[in-house]
This record gives C-alpha cells, sequence and structure tokens, in this order.
C-alpha cells in the first residue's frame, strides 16, 4: 500500500488560493525554471531575460521562497528563484515549482572543485549524483545509489560550455553537508576516481524529486572552492561577476536549445 503523507505540495497551493483570493494562474512557474543561488546571476538573467519578480507562495508555509522571477528569452518563458542552500529546503521549492508548472529544472550555482587541474572559477557539469545525504532518502534515493543526470541536458551544457571557454570539467559530483568536514584523504580518492565537484545534496535532492515527479533536470557549476587548496573568497575576485555572467549566458543558450530541439518532457 502506498504511503499516505501528511501534507502535499499541492494542499500548499490550493490554500494559498482559498486564503489569498488569486488564482491557481497567479501561482504559475514557466516550463524552465532556474535555481541559483547568486545575486549577480540572476540580476544577469533579470536583465537578458527581461524578468519581473512576483511574490509567490512564501506568505502561505514555512519553506517556500519569497520571490519569483519571471521573464522571456528569445520566446521561452523562464522563471528564475533563489532558495535557502542545502538540501532541504530546496527540496520544498522544488516540489513547489513543479506543482505550479515546472517541467525542466536546472541547478545553476557553485561548487567545490575537484577536479584534476581545476582552476578557481573554472566551469563544472555533473553528470552523476552521489554521496550521502539527508533528504533524497525520502525520495527514494538510498546513500549510496548512482544518480544519472538527464544526458540531453548535459550534452548541450557541455556544448554551449565549449562554445566559450576552455575552462570546464565534466564527470561526477559528490555530496558532503558538512563544510567543516570534507577529509582530505577522501577528496583525493574522489578525484581519483573522476569526481569533478562537491557540493552539500542540493543536487542529489534535486535529481531524486525530478526522477518521481518525472521532470527533466540538469546543473552547471562553477568552482569557488578547491578544498586540497587554501580558502579564498571568490566572489571578492575581480573575475567573478564575468564567470556568474557567462554561466547565465550559457544557461539561457542551453534553454533555447533544449526548447528549439522540442526534447521531450
Amino acid at each position: 500500500m502506498p504511503n499516505k503523507y501528511c501534507l502535499n505540495s499541492e494542499d500548499i497551493v490550493k490554500n494559498a488560493i482559498k486564503v489569498s483570493n488569486k488564482n491557481k494562474s497567479d501561482f504559475k512557474i514557466n516550463d524552465y525554471a532556474i535555481l541559483l543561488f547568486s545575486k549577480s546571476l540572476l540580476d544577469y538573467l533579470i536583465k537578458q531575460a527581461k524578468m519581473e519578480s512576483k511574490e509567490w507562495l512564501a506568505p502561505y508555509h514555512p519553506y517556500a521562497s519569497n520571490q519569483i522571477f519571471n521573464g522571456n528569452f528569445d520566446g521561452i518563458s523562464i522563471s528564475a528563484i533563489m532558495p535557502p542552500m542545502g538540501a532541504s529546503p530546496i527540496a520544498s521549492v522544488a516540489e513547489d515549482l513543479i506543482t505550479c508548472g515546472a517541467k525542466v529544472l536546472l541547478l545553476v550555482c557553485g561548487a567545490w572543485g575537484i577536479a584534476e587541474n581545476v582552476k578557481l572559477l573554472d566551469f563544472l557539469i555533473p553528470t552523476h549524483a552521489i554521496g550521502p545525504d539527508g533528504t533524497s532518502i525520502y525520495y527514494g534515493r538510498k546513500p549510496n545509489d548512482i544518480t544519472t543526470i538527464d544526458k540531453e541536458i548535459i550534452s548541450v551544457f557541455f556544448d554551449e560550455v565549449k562554445k566559450r571557454t576552455m575552462s570546464y570539467h565534466i564527470g561526477k559530483n559528490y555530496s558532503i553537508e558538512a563544510f567543516y568536514k570534507i577529509d582530505i584523504k577522501q577528496v583525493e580518492n574522489l578525484q581519483n576516481n573522476g569526481f569533478v565537484s562537491i557540493e552539500n545534496g542540493e543536487l542529489n535532492t534535486l535529481a531524486a524529486i525530478s526522477n518521481v515527479r518525472n521532470v527533466k533536470f540538469g546543473a552547471i557549476f562553477y568552482s569557488y572552492y578547491n578544498p586540497l587548496e587554501d580558502w579564498i573568497v571568490p566572489w571578492f575576485q575581480e573575475d567573478y561577476k564575468k564567470c556568474v555572467e557567462l554561466e547565465g549566458e550559457i544557461t539561457l543558450a542551453t534553454i533555447k536549445r533544449i526548447a528549439i530541439e522540442n526534447y521531450k518532457y
């Protein structure tokens, strides 16, 4: 017998409509939804896709992100959101995005670069999500499972990155949720086994939810920290803004390709 859960995203939206006197269309999310954590990247997307912000679900439950940004890039409707960081909060946001209409989720942010010869602000394209986290297990993913990221989206991201820079790495991603507990030996072992990045569980969670909810999912990162080197505050670096804006350009080009080439979702 299937599990019966106390609450789901559909319940949240129904109640939001009821107490706000709004319509379902007021909470609508476009087919393509970008999840990001950089204000510089968001500013770039707002400008390029002529995005406008509107209140979303935050007044109606405690785990929602406040604003959603909707816009249009070359005739393609896109939404962007800056959720709280971490696997647990991003799970609620992802479920809400899908419930409200998203059919393709793209995680566009930074990660810890561990590829051989990786440099600060190099691009990282994850092909698989591996490693433990405390959230994706609720979506049927076991701690040792290897989750494959959508191959079509990986391919398009890879093509669009190669057109613009040679500073990229493609390979597996590992999850470590404790920032101050990154073990040097473990990182060296991951590096020797084809891993190019580490982050704190968002990739696992978004991939697991996308599989359960039957939507497309992909990701692109830039390296803001190499755990085998000294910590340097990346967003104070001269090239940081150029990097995240290029990441935004690559993402918009990827969405356009996906839409034009009519990948099914």
